[in-house]
């Protein structure tokens, strides 16, 4: 489907909650927690990367900037954290 275009009609619980269709989940490697912000009036949902596939990936791979990886390693941690205290304590 590269290129191609998925269009769904899905519906917004009482809780604000949409589920996302599982063969959607699949094809973009959708797990437990993704970005989500709003542009010009559209809500962008995008995958986060697990930071530890993104370590092993950048030693399978190798790096040319490893302060570079571990500063988006560590961004992606402390989003992670946020969400989780938000979600414990209602922020």
């Amino acid at each position: 489907m590269a290129g191609g275009r998925l269009e769904y009609i899905l519906k917004v619980d009482s809780k604000g909650r949409i589920l996302i269709p599982s063969e959607v989940r699949s094809m973009l490697n959708i797990k437990g927690v993704v970005y989500a912000r709003v542009v010009d009036g559209k809500l962008i949902i995008e995958p986060i990367r697990d930071p530890i596939d993104l370590l092993t990936s950048s030693v399978i791979r190798g790096t040319s900037d490893v302060e570079k990886e571990i500063r988006e390693l560590r961004r992606v941690a402390v989003e992670e954290v946020l969400k989780r205290v938000g979600e414990r304590w209602s922020l």
